[in-house]
């Protein structure tokens, strides 16, 4: 049996944006592409989704709003939010196939220690409408469905803009840590995901923001994640990692002005991974989300998947960049602070 399976269906193509909009499915067909001319597909399964009955998208979201997406659908013109996620004929269908295929990748950890949906992680839709190209929260939702098997859930969002979405739906949950990196001012979207934000109720300390200013890079990033983001998973001892990753925290990402390599990916990609064995019994879901320069994600997501499926080939090497970021002195500083007021928070002070 192989450690790891890749969840797939040539129907996430339909999930498309009109016109120049940023979001298209060319990002997920050319990942899978480098896999396959690799030869990934020889060492790890690839499996379809299974067809899911709407009505589960209940776990997340109120009834109103799922109606209102299938009428939209069906109308095929006009938008789901304020203006960032357009309305073509068949979105529902299409925004379904890919929430499918996270559920279908969380059940395969049942049998297998790894899983992957680079078609999934719409961390941006929230309970009762679609956000930030995002129609329905398959991360939320893959997290309230782990709930029934796993004691607890950690999910790790290194997308460039904050998973808001998920964190207002979980935000009370007592069983799911939430880590979110990304970039952060005021201006910028989604604008919130500052460190204040630390969940409510029995929730309270279980959502993680480690805001970083434009220009981190590698180096500081990095530093950020090992301090704040990994002692929290060592101290919360999940029995699940998701882990959401969008490309558009890379250097080259026209949307957003963070500066990691596929190298800084590789780095929390390895520790995860490392993480997910310490404490998961290996049980890692990877997702994908973000990520507008389109060589650059697919790059990310098929090294990415060549360290959690332990696939070593100087032909994947390649496509790693060829050094590392540096943060300048300003910025390191910034996330210097960042990293000590966020020890305080969570209690993570050595």
């Amino acid at each position: 049996m192989h450690k790891t399976a890749f969840v797939w269906d040539d129907k996430y193509l339909l999930y498309s944006f009109p016109g120049e909009h940023p979001f298209k499915p060319l990002r997920e067909s050319m990942a899978k592409k480098l896999m396959e001319e690799r030869g990934f597909f020889h060492e790890i399964d690839l499996v379809k989704p299974s067809r899911i009955d709407e009505n589960i998208l209940l776990k997340v979201h109120d009834k109103n709003y799922v109606d209102f997406v299938k009428a939209m659908s069906e109308k095929g013109s006009g938008y789901l939010d304020s203006g960032d996620t357009p309305v073509f004929k068949g979105i529902f269908e299409a925004a379904l196939i890919r929430v499918a295929g996270t559920l279908k990748a969380l059940e395969l950890l049942n049998s297998y220690d790894h899983a992957i949906n680079i078609g999934g992680g719409f961390h941006h839709a929230k309970r009762n409408s679609a956000e930030g190209f995002c129609v329905f929260n398959d991360v939320a939702l893959a997290a309230k469905i782990a709930e029934e098997k796993y004691d607890k859930i950690a999910i790790v969002d290194i997308d460039g803009h904050h998973g808001d979405g998920t964190q207002e739906i979980l935000y009370a949950d007592p069983k799911t840590l939430k880590i979110s990196l990304h970039m952060y001012h005021r201006n910028f979207f989604p604008g919130s995901g500052n460190m204040e934000e630390i969940g409510e109720g029995d929730g309270k300390g279980l959502t993680v923001n480690i805001p970083l200013p434009p220009g981190t890079a590698d180096d500081a990033y990095i530093e950020a994640f090992n301090e704040i983001a990994v002692k929290k998973i060592q101290k919360f001892s999940p029995n699940l990692i998701i882990l959401v990753e969008g490309g558009d925290s890379h250097f080259d990402d026209p949307l957003v002005e963070l500066k990691l390599t596929t190298l800084g990916y590789l780095q929390i990609v390895k520790e995860v991974h490392r993480l997910a064995h310490e404490y998961s019994n290996g049980k890692l879901l990877l997702l994908g989300v973000g990520g507008y320069n389109y060589d650059a994600t697919a790059r990310i997501w098929t090294v990415s998947t060549a360290e959690i499926a332990n696939i070593k080939s100087p032909d994947v090497d390649v496509l790693n960049d060829c050094c590392y970021t540096s943060s300048t002195p300003f910025v390191i500083n910034k996330v210097h602070d960042i990293i000590n007021k966020l020890k305080e928070i969570h209690g993570l002070v050595n």
